[in-house]
């Protein structure tokens, strides 16, 4: 007898709570465009009996609210002792001819986390971009090969 009430009950809160999601749900983001680069960058860990380093650019826009705009997730493998990388990344619109650049700092640790460029104008057209990786700890210090892609930003 208290189960149909409790039922009831508890389909009402999902009800509304889904309800509430559905309504607060931003309608801006229409579409997602992710590209995922082909190639690594690699070196060895500076830590060097450690797990090497291997970075992969991935690009994300939102349309139509981040026209021209790019935000670059820069994905590492992880690392038992961790250490800090530094990735510079720099772009080229060949379509009308700009550039720039953008870094960030982040830490490889066991978990493998990455870091992230978020939302920087490159305009419109095809964007090519390359990264070069410093890695370091307190001691040694390892760059990367160099990885790239072009990517089209709309």
């Amino acid at each position: 007898m208290i189960a149909k009430p409790l039922l009831a009950a508890v389909t009402a809160v999902a009800t509304l709570a889904l309800g509430a999601t559905t309504a607060i749900a931003p309608t801006a983001h229409a579409q997602e465009i992710r590209h995922i680069a082909s190639n690594a960058c690699w070196s060895i860990s500076p830590n060097v009996v450690d797990a090497p380093y291997r970075g992969r650019i991935t690009t994300t826009q939102w349309l139509p609210t981040e026209r021209g705009h790019l935000t670059v997730y820069i994905e590492h493998t992880a690392s038992i002792f961790g250490y800090r990388t530094r990735p510079q990344l720099a772009w080229h619109n060949l379509t009308s001819g700009a550039r720039g650049h953008v870094g960030t700092t982040a830490y490889s640790n066991p978990l493998g986390e990455g870091a992230s460029v978020s939302n920087f104008w490159t305009g419109p057209g095809k964007v090519h971009l390359t990264m070069l990786t410093t890695s370091n700890n307190r001691v040694v210090t390892v760059r990367s090969t160099v990885c790239s892609t072009t990517v089209r930003v709309y």
